[in-house]
């Protein structure tokens, strides 16, 4: 496969993904309000929240984790 193709197939893989991402999330609250009681509403509200914020905090700190890991492991085999 050449360079433009993969380029072509990354960048319309991409806005795929951004798609199905923007169609999932308009339909997850009236789905959640169909399937779940007012009280586990607010619970799942509540821990969307929360998981959200603490997603942003995150700051890209997992995959720097994940990679000084890797490396400190390799170094002992």
């Amino acid at each position: 496969m050449s360079r433009f193709k993969r380029f072509a197939h990354s960048l319309v893989s991409g806005y795929l993904l951004l798609g199905t991402n923007v169609v999932f999330t308009l339909a997850q609250v009236p789905l959640a309000l169909h399937y779940l009681t007012k009280n586990e509403f607010g619970l799942w509200a509540l821990t969307t929240q929360i998981t959200g914020y603490l997603m942003m905090l995150d700051l890209g700190m997992s995959g720097s984790l994940v990679r000084n890991l890797i490396d400190h492991c390799v170094g002992f085999v």
